[in-house]
């Protein structure tokens, strides 16, 4: 049998086999790793390459190994568990890659989570950044697991305001857009009495969006909701194809409007709506100094808290 790999890629195989073979699945793997499953399927697909051998097999549970996988699981752990020891005998000094894992729901990723992250890199070049982006739910899970230490998470759950640390980060207000292209591009507002006849796009079970529908409802209107969309790139992409208005915040459409590809507009009678991001982290889990540092800069670059709902209430103003 012949080993093309060099040795220290083929280590670095052999540990993402281990890895896998303690959890029986991949998905899980890539994501206690930070990485993709699909780079976790090629490196395995490569050490097999190596090997000469079928090391696992796919089930309705994950994965279970072949005889040749045992085998090289049980050799294996031997062979890295005696490097471990003797790496720490001759330096016990040594100090370990530097990592932070770091979340986001979607509008604070777009703008403010890349921005403290470069920020960060900057100061701190050493640390490997991993970071994650995904829907409110699974940004919150991430946190309560441990798949990242510290995250950005915009209207959090009430769950997770009880069980998780949080802190105010940022506010953005929801706005109304389209494509230069479109007709309604020449308006500089329109009524919120003619968003019954205009079709929106918007993001499907989305909480602001159905606060703007039980406005309506409360004023006699029944909006044209024309598309429901995953996510907010979807949404996006669907008002670049001039199939209607977009509703999203405007972090999320801040560089597209600066290149002139959409155009925001004003809705007359529609009260000035807003959401709140806040910093998220597990409290039972003390951070390491890595993520220490980087809430310390996300501190540093925090936005002016908002009044208390009350008074926005007051001022005409309403936060999502």
């Amino acid at each position: 049998m012949k080993i093309a790999s060099s040795s220290s890629v083929l280590l670095d195989r052999i540990e993402l086999f281990v890895n896998v073979a303690k959890h029986h699945n991949l998905a899980k793997t890539a994501r206690g790793m930070h990485v993709s499953p699909s780079s976790v399927s090629q490196r395995l697909k490569s050490l097999e390459r190596d090997f000469g051998a079928k090391l696992y097999r796919k089930n309705k549970d994950g994965i279970e190994l072949t005889a040749a996988g045992q085998a090289l699981l049980s050799t294996a752990s031997q062979v890295l568990n005696q490097l471990d020891t003797l790496r720490r005998r001759l330096n016990p000094g040594l100090e370990t890659i530097q990592t932070l894992a770091v979340g986001g729901s979607y509008n604070p990723s777009a703008k403010r989570l890349p921005a403290a992250i470069a920020a960060f890199k900057k100061s701190h070049p050493e640390i490997t950044v991993t970071f994650l982006t995904s829907y409110r739910p699974t940004v919150e899970k991430w946190v309560r697991d441990g798949e990242v230490e510290i995250a950005i998470v915009q209207n959090p759950s009430p769950s997770c305001m009880k069980e998780l640390y949080t802190e105010h980060f940022a506010v953005d207000r929801l706005v109304f857009f389209t494509h230069t292209a479109h007709p309604l591009s020449k308006k500089q507002s329109i009524g919120f009495d003619d968003l019954a006849n205009i079709p929106l796009i918007v993001r499907e079970n989305w909480e602001p969006m159905e606060k703007v529908l039980a406005l309506a409802k409360s004023r006699g209107l029944t909006l044209n909701v024309a598309l429901q969309c995953a996510s907010p790139d979807a949404v996006k992409a669907a008002v670049r194809r001039k199939m209607g208005i977009g509703i999203l915040f405007h972090d999320l459409i801040a560089d597209d409007i600066r290149r002139k590809e959409f155009k925001m507009l004003r809705v007359c009678g529609l009260p000035r709506m807003s959401g709140t991001s806040y910093i998220v982290f597990n409290e039972t889990r003390p951070l390491r100094p890595t993520a220490t540092e980087f809430l310390a800069l996300l501190r540093d670059m925090k936005s002016p808290q908002k009044k208390p709902l009350s008074s926005q209430i007051r001022t005409g103003t309403k936060e999502f």
